[in-house]
């Protein structure tokens, strides 16, 4: 591309980075204040510090150790700069920018992932009674069941999701879509009612079905 053959407000106009939170992290080729020069001048808005405000997060070398625990709190909850590295920068700053662009409004897009179920999984170990009084969310597709058994030990099951949910079950295949980095039409409906609501944090815990039916057969040995 030609740079001359463009105003300057064309190019900013055209830049992914126009009216953009960008945040750098780590070393670069170039200097820091040259970088986030060239950066400004393709309309970037230098942020310090990774947060769910941001469009897009550049990584460099000797990146901080948090950065990925960072990153991954951010999409566990639904919000997912794009992440860029130095040949990225190098290739916007050569022109190519069409596999760059991110939307300006920043919202959140949950995916769930077998991570997602590993780091909010519901603990059973806590002693008593752990589920009780708590809300589950059960899919169309366990156990009729469940419903009345679950209301034996003083737990409340809905077929749907709402402000009210405390834990949501998921079917074993369920479960073993996310291990295999796939989903399905219940896991889509979990992320559907979470990204369409006003919540910023996904604070719901995670079971599965066999998990919970063994939980239960226990209970009702008692």
């Amino acid at each position: 591309m030609q740079y001359e053959l463009f105003s300057d407000e064309d190019f900013q106009n055209e830049s992914p980075f126009a009216g953009r939170a960008v945040c750098l992290t780590g070393t670069f080729r170039w200097a820091s204040k040259v970088l986030q020069q060239k950066l400004q001048g393709l309309g970037a808005e230098i942020k310090q510090g990774i947060s769910r405000n941001l469009h897009y997060v550049v990584l460099g070398k000797d990146v901080p150790a948090d950065t990925e625990e960072r990153l991954w709190q951010l999409a566990l909850h639904g919000f997912l700069p794009k992440v860029l590295n130095e040949q990225d920068i190098e290739n916007i700053f050569e022109g190519q920018y069409s596999a760059y662009a991110v939307p300006e409004q920043i919202h959140k897009d949950l995916h769930l992932t077998y991570r997602h179920y590993l780091s909010l999984q519901f603990n059973y170990e806590e002693g008593g009674n752990p589920l009780y009084t708590k809300e589950l969310y059960l899919p169309s597709n366990v156990q009729t069941d469940l419903y009345q058994r679950l209301g034996n030990q003083g737990v409340y099951a809905n077929p749907q999701i709402n402000e009210t949910t405390d834990v949501i079950v998921l079917t074993d295949a369920s479960l073993r879509h996310l291990r295999d980095g796939q989903t399905d039409e219940a896991l889509r409906y979990i992320e559907e009612q979470y990204n369409q609501s006003r919540a910023q944090t996904f604070r719901f815990r995670l079971t599965g079905e066999s998990e919970l039916l063994a939980w239960l057969r226990l209970r009702e040995l008692c």
